[in-house]
């Protein structure tokens, strides 16, 4: 017998021998594992030189544990089995994951209602939280990588196919605002026009963004040039923290606290952005998301709108 090296074994290499003896063949066990044979015979010699014994020899066209092998096996069987205990004792302790997708101007609206909503049920949930655009949401919602979107669907997709296989609540009615610092010197100037908008540097997200397009659509259906941000940020947050100190506008959501920041002004202008429905959206096939929409006390996340 050589050297025996157990601070290298894997689990998976006890799941390998266990099965290696179950169906004893290395071709019938590569081909369980989604593994090719040279590289089947390549871990049993891994695993034999691990014990430093031959666990397995040639039988017809097939394999069988050697002496030493079927001294080995019910130890194996013993650790997976507690293996499959630790696993399972999690599962039944952890607190199922609930993964959303939410537009940021949320956290000033109803996800901390929501999330309250979530972590206090009984079972309480665990929260994943997840910022993108809104294309890439609906793609990650689609594909199951997240099972709730709260934000706007993007306008790309109103009339695809997938619509149908998706459920949404409406939630409110979300409203654009321009917003400059408290004392920018377009705050004293009524009305404002949207060529005075374009003197001015801009904060905006990205080009895939709801709230850009929605921008470039208002200067568009007014024959202007779109402005071009001097500073392009990920969310509104990044836009609303870079007003203070500077003379730049920004577009983003309308919420109640916004109105009452002494940091920032809501400027008079009529950009004729359109309101579009804020809404909760998930795969009608997901019982986690039906399951979560049914925790949350609507009444009262709507009524601290």
């Amino acid at each position: 017998m050589g050297s025996i090296r157990l601070d290298h074994l894997r689990i998976k290499q006890l799941k390998f021998v266990e099965l290696l003896a179950s169906l004893g063949s290395l071709a019938a066990t590569a081909e369980h594992l989604s593994m090719s044979p040279s590289a089947a015979s390549m871990m049993l010699k891994e695993i034999e030189g691990i014990f430093g014994t031959k666990l397995f020899r040639r039988q017809g066209k097939g394999m069988a544990l050697t002496e030493q092998g079927r001294t080995l096996l019910p130890r194996c069987q013993t650790v997976l089995g507690e293996v499959k205990a630790m696993r399972t004792s999690l599962q039944e302790t952890a607190p199922p994951l609930l993964r959303i997708g939410a537009f940021p101007h949320t956290t000033k609206t109803v996800l901390p209602r929501i999330v309250s909503d979530l972590i206090s049920s009984s079972p309480a949930w665990r929260v994943q939280i997840y910022e993108e655009s809104a294309d890439r949401l609906i793609e990650l919602l689609l594909a199951g990588e997240i099972d709730l979107m709260l934000g706007r669907l993007p306008r790309s997709v109103a009339k695809s196919s997938f619509l149908a296989s998706l459920d949404q609540r409406v939630l409110y009615q979300g409203s654009l605002a321009v917003v400059a610092r408290r004392e920018h010197p377009l705050c004293g100037q009524h009305p404002l026009s949207l060529e005075s908008l374009l003197r001015w540097p801009w904060v905006l997200p990205n080009t895939q963004s709801t709230t850009r397009v929605a921008v470039m659509d208002a200067f568009l259906r007014h024959g202007l040039t779109p402005p071009v941000p001097a500073v392009e940020a990920p969310s509104y947050l990044y836009g609303l923290s870079l007003l203070e100190h500077t003379d730049l506008l920004t577009c983003c959501a309308n919420y109640s606290g916004l109105e009452d920041d002494q940091r920032y002004s809501i400027l008079p202008v009529n950009i004729s952005l359109d309101a579009t429905p804020v809404a909760l959206i998930w795969r009608k096939n997901s019982s986690e998301a039906q399951l979560a929409v049914k925790k949350v006390r609507w009444a009262d996340v709507l009524t601290s709108l």
